[in-house]
């Protein structure tokens, strides 16, 4: 079955083409950007450290407010692993050890 799914997948794009993405870029090239929900996300961030209040998170939650919708999809992609957000929302967020929230140290 998987090989039909390759046979095909090759028909449209050639197998050389697909080498030079990262698992990460081809996902992005797929799927999209998503939209990031980011007072979901921050509705779901643990703190360590620190709290909601303190100004470092305060101006991080500032920054993260102003980046493009293509900065805020490689955010997600470097603190998960993958451009994907939950279809849940972040109150799902798989982690190693199961679903967890952010987590800001």
């Amino acid at each position: 079955q998987i090989d039909a799914f390759l046979e095909g997948f090759h028909e449209l794009i050639p197998r050389d083409l697909i080498s030079i993405f990262t698992e990460q870029e081809l996902e992005l090239l797929m799927c999209g950007l998503p939209e990031v929900a980011i007072d979901d996300l921050r509705a779901n961030t643990d703190y360590s450290g620190y709290t909601a209040t303190s100004p470092v998170i305060q101006w991080f939650w500032k920054a993260v407010r102003s980046f493009t919708r293509e900065e805020k999809a490689q955010l997600v992609l470097f603190v998960t692993g993958t451009s994907k957000v939950p279809l849940e929302g972040f109150k799902v967020l798989q982690g190693m050890s199961g679903v967890q929230k952010f987590n800001i140290h």
